[in-house]
């Protein structure tokens, strides 16, 4: 069998230089964003060095005053008196005339864990 139709024609075939060129697109100027980074690259890298170096500010001169010790009357001297808290490993003892406090034992934890069966199987 064969179809009444007359066959159809192919459409023509393009040809490369038949097309309008496509518009240049405008891209942004990066020299500004160049130097920002180059501006805090600077500063970063003074910021590293100016920390690296030793201090170069003068030491204060010491100045000696002749002072008659035996009217002056001072401040009395404070007693600073430091706690030190150690927490003791198991076999370690506590060193001598030293305040022991015992912790107390915390409470036992129960963990409740209920098992039951799914329901339908025997």
């Amino acid at each position: 069998m064969s179809d009444p139709r007359p066959p159809r024609p192919m459409p023509p075939a393009r040809t490369g230089g038949a097309q309008p060129p496509r518009p240049q697109r405008s891209k942004p100027d990066p020299n500004p964003m160049r130097l920002v980074f180059g501006l805090a690259g600077l500063a970063s890298a003074t910021a590293l060095v100016t920390a690296m170096l030793p201090s170069v500010t003068p030491s204060p001169v010491a100045v000696v005053e002749a002072v008659d010790m035996t009217t002056a009357v001072g401040p009395e001297p404070s007693v600073l008196h430091v706690k030190k808290v150690v927490t003791l490993q198991p076999g370690q003892t506590a060193p001598p005339n030293a305040p022991v406090v015992i912790r107390p034992n915390p409470t036992p934890r129960i963990i409740l864990r209920t098992v039951t069966r799914q329901s339908g199987k025997p």
